[in-house]
């Protein structure tokens, strides 16, 4: 009786989604179901706007739509976050119809693999998006002590610094490389060199990258010596990258303790007592 039930609940439940989407597909046309699906985004947008902005993703996914003017993501192109939310909405409704009817078919009830499989869909492009943005922040902050020192290097030896910057964007490969070519690139599109330098701090979703290129670009407005600047910048870099081992350094000897004494101590422990047992049993 209660697989019964079942196959009914799975028939009826495949029946109204294969119905609605057939209407919704068929009914409306395709500007206008990209329309209502902006308006159901925006509508998720304004309740949990605030909350995505605090976490500061939402601008992020923004900005790397506008720069690099679209992303593949399952080798189809994406040009905007609406894009993403109407791939993201149709690829978890599709999988969730075929995982239904696929129960339908072996006779088995499938509307929890259903709904496991149909939010995984909606998730995971999301979430590859914003891998690719964690991507580009953790390998500039990589970058940045030997880049430092290498424009403090540069600006010892004579050379300006967009001299110096030119000379790393066109030497060296990595992602402050590329953001470096950026700078010119913007710089021919007509804008000035701070909006340029501003541009690939936000692009490099990298605070620390980000305050360096601000003090470097005040320093060279005010007038300050960007040698100083650099070497400063240099020092704080190292004693920062140095912590940061160090700190690493302390979690591996903690980590360590607990590998010694799983795997280690424990074991020794029950070999000497391994003996002991029978006697201790004789004496209870």
């Amino acid at each position: 009786m209660f697989d019964v039930s079942l196959q009914v609940i799975n028939i009826s439940i495949s029946l109204l989604v294969s119905l609605f989407v057939f209407c919704f597909l068929s009914w409306i046309r395709v500007s206008g179901l990209k329309s209502a699906l902006k308006r159901i985004y925006g509508l998720g947008n304004a309740k949990f706007g605030s909350r995505v902005s605090k976490l500061g993703k939402h601008g992020d996914l923004k900005l790397l739509f506008k720069e690099e003017g679209e992303i593949r993501i399952y080798r189809i192109s994406i040009k905007s976050l609406h894009d993403l939310f109407i791939m993201r909405v149709v690829i978890s409704l599709t999988i969730f119809v075929a995982c239904i009817l696929f129960g339908l078919w072996v006779k088995k009830n499938f509307i929890f693999y259903a709904l496991g499989s149909s939010l995984i869909a909606y998730f995971l492009p999301m979430e590859m998006v914003k891998s690719r943005i964690s991507s580009r922040r953790r390998k500039v902050l990589e970058e940045l002590p030997d880049v430092v020192d290498i424009l403090s290097s540069l600006v010892n030896a004579g050379l300006s610094l967009d001299e110096a910057v030119n000379y790393i964007s066109l030497n060296f490969e990595g992602e402050v490389s590329k953001l470096f070519r950026l700078v010119k690139i913007k710089v021919w599109e007509g804008y000035g060199k701070k909006e340029a330098f501003y541009k690939i701090a936000r692009l490099s979703f990298c605070s620390e990258f980000n305050t360096i290129v601000k003090l470097l670009v005040q320093s060279d407005i005010v007038g300050n010596p960007i040698r100083d600047v650099l070497k400063e910048l240099s020092r704080m870099m190292r004693d920062n990258q140095r912590d940061v081992l160090k700190m690493k350094a302390e979690r591996l000897e903690g980590n360590l303790i607990l590998i010694v004494f799983i795997f280690v101590f424990i074991p020794v422990l029950v070999l000497f007592l391994l003996p002991v047992l029978p006697q201790l049993k004789m004496l209870l």
